[in-house]
This record gives C-alpha cells, sequence and structure tokens, in this order.
C-alpha cells in the first residue's frame, strides 16, 4: 500500500491507527487511552468551563495540570510546555474555535507526541472526534426534549386540554390529527433503540400520518395519533409494520381505536390498549376495538346529579398551604391513579410518598378508599359523567342508576362473550371481589396464582379487553355484576355474592 505524502510507514501507520480509534464508540476517550500510552503518562481533556471531561488513567487531577490548562483555556496562549518534576507537561487547545476543549499530556516521553506532524495529526482527529460526539450529543438533548413536549401533549389531551396541547404541538411543527386513531404499539424489547426504529418505521409505513408519543408509564409502549384513512389501506399499513418490526426487533403487538375526535384522544387510549390485549394473542397481532356500548353513555345526563355529588368535596377543595397540592393537582392525580394504580408515579412524575399523602387526601375528602375497587369503580364513573347537561329528575342513588332496562342489556351484552364459560365468570367474580389482586383471588378459588392468572387472560381474549394491566376492564366489570343484581327480579338465581 503507498504511503501517505509526507510520511514515513510509522508515521502513515499512526495515522490509520488514530482514524480507527475515532471511528469507534467513544472515539475521544480511545485517542486518550492512545495518547496516554505514547508519553508513558496521562492525557485529559477539559471543557471551555476547565472541568475534566475525560482521561486517561482514570484519577484526580494534579494542580499542575490544571494549571496549564487554565492558561490555554483563558487564551493567555494557545499551547504550552513546562516540566514538573520528572514529567513534562503540554497543553493545547485541540482546534481554533473559541470554545475548544484543551488537551493536557503529562508523561516522561511527550516528544512521541508533540514533534510534527504527530501533534497535528493527534489533535486533528481528536478535534473531529469531539465535534461528532458533541454534535451527538446535541442531537440526543434535542430528541429528548421533543420527546418531553409530545409526552407533555399527552397529559393534555388527557386532561382534555385540547388548545393547549395544540399551541404545544405547533413547538414541534408537527400538527395533531382530528380525527384521528389512537394506536398502542408494544414493542417487544425494552431497548429504547428498538422502539426508536419501530416508531420510524410506522412513520414511514403511514406516511407521516401519525402523531408519535413514548408511553411514560409502559417503557415499552409508543402511542401515535393516527390520521384515519382507508379501512384496506390501514389494514395493509398494520401488517406491514407488524412484519417489518418483528423481523428486525422481535413480536410487536398494536391496538387500535376506533375514529374519535381528538378531544375524545383518552377514550381512544382505553380502547386502543383494550385491543391490544387482544392483540397479545392472535396470529395477525394487531386488533381494532370492537364497538360497544359505554356504561357512561348510557347514564349520561341521568347521571350527572349523583357524579357531582361524589366529586363535589374535590372540585371545591382549596389548599391551606401554599406547597399544598392544588384541587388540580389532587383530580389529576386521581385520573392517574384509576387509569394506572402505583404506575401513577411515572404518569405523573412524582415520587410514591407524594403519590401516597395525594391519595389519602382525596380519600380523605371523598370519603372513600382508593384501594377499593368498588370505590376505584364508582370515581372513575363519577369523573366520566360529571360533564354535560343534567336530566330532570337526576337520581342521587347509585343503585337507583344501575335500575334500568337500557343499563341491565349493556350488562349483559358485556358479559355475553363467557355466557357458557361459568368457571371464568366465577374466577372474574372472585377476582373483582379480591380488588383485582389475582392472589387474593386464586386463595378464596382454592387454586394456584398461575391458574388464576391463565383463566383471568382467557377472559381478557373472550371479552377482548384488558383485565390484568391498567387501563382494566375491571369498573365496568363491577359495574355489570351490580347492575345485573340490581335488576334481578324476586326468584331470580343470585348474580352476585
Amino acid at each position: 500500500m503507498p504511503l501517505l505524502p509526507g510520511y514515513d510507514h510509522d508515521g502513515a501507520e499512526r495515522l490509520r491507527d488514530l482514524q480507527r480509534d475515532a471511528a469507534e464508540p467513544d472515539g475521544a476517550g480511545r485517542l486518550l487511552a492512545r495518547f496516554a500510552d505514547e508519553v508513558e503518562g496521562r492525557a485529559i481533556l477539559f471543557d471551555p468551563a476547565g472541568d475534566a471531561i475525560a482521561g486517561s488513567p482514570d484519577g484526580p487531577v494534579p494542580d499542575a495540570i490544571a494549571e496549564i490548562a487554565r492558561r490555554v483555556r483563558l487564551g493567555l496562549s494557545r499551547s504550552a510546555v513546562e516540566r514538573d518534576g520528572h514529567e513534562q507537561l503540554a497543553a493545547f487547545a485541540i482546534n481554533g474555535e473559541p470554545d475548544a476543549p484543551t488537551l493536557v499530556i503529562a508523561g516522561s516521553a511527550i516528544d512521541r507526541f508533540t514533534a510534527e506532524p504527530r501533534r497535528t495529526d493527534a489533535l486533528r482527529v481528536l478535534s473531529l472526534s469531539w465535534q461528532a460526539q458533541h454534535a451527538q450529543e446535541r442531537s440526543r438533548r434535542v430528541g429528548k426534549a421533543g420527546d418531553q413536549i409530545r409526552e407533555a401533549v399527552l397529559h393534555l389531551l388527557m386532561e382534555g386540554r385540547l388548545p393547549t396541547a395544540h399551541r404545544a404541538a405547533e413547538a414541534l411543527h408537527d400538527p395533531l390529527p382530528d380525527p384521528m386513531r389512537v394506536w398502542v404499539v408494544e414493542v417487544g424489547s425494552l431497548d429504547e433503540g428498538e422502539r426508536d426504529a419501530v416508531a420510524d418505521e410506522l412513520a414511514r409505513i403511514t406516511g407521516d400520518r401519525a402523531w408519535m408519543i413514548k408511553c411514560p408509564v409502559y417503557s415499552g409502549h409508543l402511542i401515535p395519533a393516527v390520521a384515519p384513512a382507508g379501512h384496506e389501506h390501514e389494514q395493509a399499513c398494520l401488517r406491514e409494520l407488524v412484519t417489518s418490526a418483528n423481523a428486525g426487533t422481535g413480536r410487536i403487538s398494536v391496538g387500535i381505536s376506533t375514529v374519535l375526535p381528538l378531544r375524545d384522544f383518552g377514550t381512544g387510549y382505553q380502547q386502543a390498549f383494550h385491543a391490544l390485549a387482544h392483540a397479545r394473542g392472535n396470529a395477525e397481532g394487531f386488533a381494532s376495538f370492537r364497538r360497544s356500548h359505554d356504561l357512561a353513555a348510557e347514564l349520561a345526563g341521568v347521571g350527572r346529579a349523583w357524579a357531582r355529588g361524589v366529586l363535589l368535596p374535590l372540585e371545591e377543595f382549596e389548599p391551606t398551604r401554599p406547597q399544598d397540592p392544588t384541587g388540580d393537582d389532587l383530580q389529576d392525580t386521581l385520573v392517574s391513579w384509576l387509569a394506572f394504580h402505583q404506575q401513577a408515579t411515572r404518569h405523573l412524575k412524582i415520587h410514591r410518598n407524594t403519590l401516597s399523602a395525594r391519595l389519602q387526601k382525596i380519600g380523605s375528602l371523598l370519603g372513600r378508599d382508593l384501594h377499593r375497587l368498588p370505590d376505584q369503580a364508582q370515581l372513575d364513573l363519577a369523573l366520566r359523567l360529571r360533564g354535560g347537561p343534567e336530566a330532570p329528575h337526576s337520581p342521587r342513588d347509585l343503585d337507583e342508576l344501575l335500575r334500568g332496562e337500557e343499563v341491565r342489556r349493556w350488562a349483559e351484552v358485556l358479559l355475553a362473550p363467557m355466557r357458557d364459560s361459568p368457571r371464568l365468570v366465577e374466577t372474574v367474580r372472585a377476582w373483582l371481589l379480591a380488588d383485582a389482586k389475582p392472589g387474593l383471588a386464586a386463595e378464596a378459588l382454592g387454586i394456584s396464582a398461575a391458574a388464576t392468572r391463565k383463566r383471568l387472560v382467557n377472559a381478557e381474549q373472550l371479552l377482548e379487553r384488558s383485565l390484568l394491566h391498567s387501563p382494566s376492564l375491571s369498573y365496568d366489570l363491577h359495574f355489570a355484576f351490580r347492575a345485573l343484581e340490581a335488576n334481578r327480579e324476586p326468584g331470580d338465581e343470585k348474580v352476585v355474592t
């Protein structure tokens, strides 16, 4: 191989070695280790603030090295060479930029570094490696900031703050689709790079119609809001996404909501999450939410008076001290707790002790035990019923609300898929009575916890809804059994024990 012009064999080989080191991950660190070996001492890189940001070998920075770096960093000289005892020190700005890092080498053989063209080669390659690493870090920070904005938009959409969500999305020059479908994409791997790869593939396949959000609660989930397209086109996109992702990252599953206005993003998320439970167990790897009646829709208007009565102490709450949570903080915490339970700490970005204190305060205000499923179900329903117009003669008693032909039909439709599986009905009932805790349900049933979970997974597939992960169908199931009991005629078999 011909030598590079102006280089002997050793010089050309060293330059190739420097370039190879620079191309590796942590190229700057590898170069510093090479320089330290060459001078039989140390090589340290200082940032413009004077902090040592990389070095080889590791260890405290001697005062003499810090001082010579300071002189070069302050522009008192572009380079400096001096002796410190038995060692020589040399410091250089790695390039001509005002904020360039400063390289200091110390050792008994620094002539091996400072001789030309070795020094020029070393500084040029180190500078290029540093600039590339710095650019990557800036890109990472920009990407992280974008993810944080998207997560903020998710919170705003979940809370129904549509105008603010639109303004936040405008900062990314990526308008929110309206109407839309919510997808929940579950990536089998928890590796961040693989989730990003699936996100990129989803954007490509949908023609950039997907407004992407990384789920703050489930680290393997993506939550895109996708502008709707024709049924065949969407099915083709889903098949391509599942096939291509499975080939590269392992199995993924996708749940898809119905087409909804953007203001109903929270409903769409719950629909897609329930469809995901069904998608995990089918061959295609994706599933759409099947339309079903919603209890809140059945009770709209007529249930508003009851809901407002349940939530009034929370809505009227005013903190007595500046450091106390506001009423909005408590309401946001309640919504997150009912949807995600202990994962609410990740959703709200608060400490578990803060969550516990807020739940205790909410429970005290509302006279409810937020760890009991019946109370959770009632608060969830109240939150869904509190808006909208109030119907005349609205009852304020829950059992009266649940007593009626429309609600009875809703309950029968919801439970119909398990009609031919009495063992599953028994298991689901025991699970509800145990506050949705599989271990306690297993004790009540006299079977193992593994067998109980297996039955609940089978129920998920029949109901095509999520039971074991939040958001869960547990609240609706609680009301379905309760409604059938409230509508039971004298002499009928008891529905709920």
